[in-house]
């Protein structure tokens, strides 16, 4: 089990129970909602002056909507026996029984590495929102990123049950 990145304070440490009870945490996609919403009220304001373009522009503005509704959130939770992730409404959703993990560490991930579902050099990355995040190994040699605003919770739960 490795350390921590960054010592986390003393003061967020104090607060936080010390029972292995199921850890969950929902962190809201304020900045990526945010970035949808200036694109949707330009891509609206084009369909209602263009009629020529208008089917196009709503189905656009649909698919925006869509994409803000499936991405809202990203809830982590940690049972006795799995790590669970899921974003939105929980159609897009992943588990990973928690003896596969080797290990479980804070970092950072860079700005380039941005937010959403995708590959990075490290692993795959699943983040809403934020910078902060957990590098989990896995015992087959393979890792990925799962961001959170709550890295220190997610990780001392981590920590009390692999």
């Amino acid at each position: 089990m490795s350390k921590p990145s960054k010592r986390p304070s003393r003061q967020k440490l104090a607060s936080r129970p010390q029972s292995l009870a199921d850890y969950q945490h929902k962190q809201p996609a304020n900045a990526l909602l945010s970035l949808i919403g200036i694109p949707l009220l330009v891509c609206a304001l084009s369909a209602w002056n263009h009629a020529d373009y208008r089917g196009s522009l709503i189905s656009l503005c649909v698919l925006m909507i869509i994409g803000a509704y499936l991405f809202a959130s990203l809830s982590i939770s940690v049972t006795a026996d799995t790590l669970h992730w899921r974003f939105g409404p929980g159609l897009i959703r992943k588990q990973l029984p928690l003896n596969e993990i080797a290990s479980a560490e804070m970092t950072r991930s860079t700005w380039l590495e941005g937010w959403g579902i995708h590959y990075t050099r490290r692993g795959w990355l699943y983040n809403v929102s934020g910078r902060d995040a957990i590098l989990i190994t896995q015992k087959s040699g393979k890792s990925f990123l799962l961001g959170t605003d709550d890295v220190v919770g997610l990780w001392e739960a981590l920590q009390h049950r692999i």
